[in-house]
């Protein structure tokens, strides 16, 4: 063998040994993300734990009175807010609450009085109500006027439940003290926001109704309004 061919055959070789050791190097790979695709379980879908809060926000008297508030239903009493465009803080509340809101829930006669008022109406806060996702609790309602309203027709507690599944942060209620009294009685509402004005009326519809059971609530925030109103935030306290 001249040296020529033998200098060939070792380089031929040396070649071989390094498409080998290459196939090995592959194989072992291979082998090892085999292992671990059996050992570690594939990761499972991410499952949807967020859920809607139930919130009621009213207006109440100190005797716990939510009725005619503005003063034009007729009530005899009625009017015992004033102006809220007068109140900054009240007019800075409204906004901060519709901001952070992912959607209204309405009784139908709360709506009704909504829908003939803020679809006209500009500025921040009209444009906020307006364009956020309003549902209406109603079996009679066939054509909601107000823009992006849904009429929920079927069970109020099951609609409800399912709602709170579907969108993520503040369901907001406002008015609909029906709706807000069968909801508390059946533990769909999360939280109060409440604005107690400084009178008495000594009539009206109250917030509150009858209930089976108490029902707890825990205080999570206190403020002092101007005008001497009262703004307290409680907690529904679900574990008792």
């Amino acid at each position: 063998m001249t040296i020529h061919e033998y200098l060939m055959k070792a380089i031929q070789d040396d070649v071989r040994r390094a498409d080998e050791r290459d196939r090995l190097l592959r194989e072992a790979r291979r082998a090892r993300r085999a292992r671990r695709q059996r050992l570690v379980p594939a990761a499972p879908a991410r499952r949807r734990t967020e859920m809607g809060k139930i919130v009621v926000s009213e207006n109440v008297t100190l005797d716990g009175v939510i009725q005619d508030p503005a003063g034009d239903e007729g009530f005899r009493a009625g009017g015992w807010v004033g102006l809220i465009g007068n109140s900054p803080q009240l007019a800075k509340l409204a906004l901060d609450e519709a901001l952070a809101a992912g959607a209204l829930l309405l009784g139908r006669r709360s709506y009704e009085w909504l829908a003939a008022r803020w679809p006209s109406r500009s500025g921040e806060l009209a444009d906020r109500l307006n364009s956020l996702p309003k549902y209406v609790v109603s079996a009679t309602l066939a054509n909601p006027a107000w823009n992006n309203s849904t009429v929920l027709k079927g069970d109020v507690l099951n609609e409800v439940s399912t709602l709170k599944q579907h969108i993520d942060g503040d369901i907001v209620i406002a008015g609909s003290f029906q709706l807000v009294r069968t909801l508390i009685e059946h533990d769909l509402v999360d939280e109060l926001r409440l604005k107690i004005f400084p009178v008495a009326l000594g009539a009206g519809e109250r917030l509150f109704g009858e209930t089976s059971d108490k029902k707890p609530m825990r205080l999570l925030d206190t403020q002092t309004l101007e005008g001497g109103i009262a703004y307290l935030t409680y907690q529904s306290v679900q574990d008792v």
